[in-house]
């Protein structure tokens, strides 16, 4: 509050939905770099159980990579949604004030 009025921050919520996509994309890069590495480059070095072992693991990160992925953009959707209803119902209620 600042002397009797609510102050929201809308562009720390902006900044958050789009740091947090920004974030997802990193991870998303990250796993990708994870899998290649397994499957190609440290692929060719593994034998037998180990690289059956290795591709597994690719194969984990890649469900895993995907249902992030997908969470991550519902979440900042979902926090986009949120910012919209607050500055809306924040505008509204900003006009019942006005003089």
């Amino acid at each position: 509050m600042s002397d009797g009025r609510i102050e929201l921050h809308h562009h720390q919520i902006e900044e958050a939905a789009a740091l947090l996509r920004q974030q997802g994309e990193l991870m998303h890069q990250m796993m990708e770099q994870t899998r290649t590495f397994l499957t190609q480059g440290l692929g060719h070095e593994l034998h037998g159980t180990y690289a059956d072992g290795g591709q597994a693991y690719a194969d984990v990160l890649a469900s895993a990579d995907t249902v992030m992925g997908e969470d991550i953009t519902k979440a900042a959707a979902a926090l986009d949604e949120v910012h919209g209803l607050i500055r809306d119902s924040d505008n509204r209620a900003g006009s019942n004030f006005q003089s």
